[in-house]
């Protein structure tokens, strides 16, 4: 079974289904690419599905509906110009509220240089922020999924598990959150990879594969290999995974490996590039080797030269159920 069959969750079928029944050629990477060279991107928060309030501050949550976003915007190492903003409003969700929820879309969008102009409005029972983002492909190339080839490196940005062990923390209430502060962050405020994947493209010129690692670090591995039709060796003790991580798995009884591969909303990059790309590339190089493409059509999950086993893509979040 070639890889492209193989890496596939319910989710990323149902993907294919709607590509099939579209005949689109678009669908397929974290934007579309559309005539010369714009981008387009959405995304969806609900009230219940992807946040809980109080869990989260509403200025929080106005920046992280705009930064996931722009997350997409980075995996293609495009620059994000224009966002179409709609929200259902619940009617507990006040003016004051509401005008807090806008003051960090308002503040994510200046600071990566994106522009909201427009929106839509309506009421429901559940808070729901839909994104659109239009940007443009960077001038030194386009990274899709597809462009990974046997013998390039794995790289990655940040560290993984970070934001589900700062969920973690959110709904177990603890009053040791105060030292937690970098998985809170990752949780609540992440920040979208823009400026290191212009890094990696000015690097490449669009040579290599990039997405980012919003279902997981797991999901995106796997989404790479299906759409270049390769397969990784992937080393777990190079996986980044921070110290307080660690300490909040072992709080939750939980394996801090399985929350870096499969915990998700981490919003990091990861990509595949040629080693010869790689040599030299010092001053702006915040990505870390984390594993090396291969000719095979599996993924297999090293502890240094030994095989620990495969992915487990059912313990990818998902976002239905049928």
């Amino acid at each position: 079974m070639s890889a492209a069959k193989r890496f596939f969750t319910r989710e990323q079928e149902l993907v294919g289904s709607i590509k099939s029944w579209t005949d689109s050629p678009f669908i397929g990477d974290d934007c579309a690419v559309v005539a010369d060279g714009v981008l387009l991107t959405t995304d969806t928060l609900v009230e219940g599905t992807h946040f809980l309030l109080p869990q989260i501050a509403l200025r929080d949550l106005g920046w992280k509906s705009i930064a996931v976003n722009l997350s997409d915007v980075a995996a293609m190492a495009g620059r994000p110009r224009n966002l179409l903003v709609s929200i259902t409003v619940p009617p507990s969700l006040d003016k004051v509220a509401f005008r807090e929820l806008y003051e960090g879309m308002i503040e994510c969008s200046k600071i990566y240089g994106a522009q909201i102009v427009g929106g839509d409005l309506t009421k429901g029972k559940a808070l729901t922020i839909g994104i659109t983002v239009q940007g443009q492909v960077h001038e030194n190339g386009c990274m899709l999924r597809s462009g990974a080839k046997s013998g390039d490196l794995v790289i990655v940005t940040g560290d993984f598990g970070a934001s589900r062990a700062g969920l973690w923390i959110l709904l177990n209430q603890l009053d040791s959150a105060k030292d937690f502060s970098h998985a809170i962050s990752a949780h609540v405020h992440p920040l979208p990879r823009l400026c290191e994947s212009w890094s990696m493209v000015r690097r490449t010129a669009g040579r290599g594969a990039l997405m980012d690692a919003s279902d997981g670090l797991a999901d995106a591995l796997s989404q790479i290999c299906r759409a270049s039709d390769v397969g990784m060796d992937i080393d777990l003790e190079k996986l980044p995974i921070h110290p307080e991580t660690v300490a909040i798995a072992q709080l939750a009884g939980a394996d801090p490996v399985d929350w870096a591969l499969y915990g998700g909303e981490d919003y990091e990059l990861v990509g595949c590039i040629p080693e010869s790309s790689l040599k030299d590339w010092v001053d702006d190089n915040s990505f870390r080797v984390i594993g090396v493409v291969t000719a095979a059509d599996e993924i297999n999950l090293k502890s240094g030269e030994k095989t620990a086993s495969q992915l487990d893509l059912s313990k990818c979040f998902e976002q239905i159920e049928f």
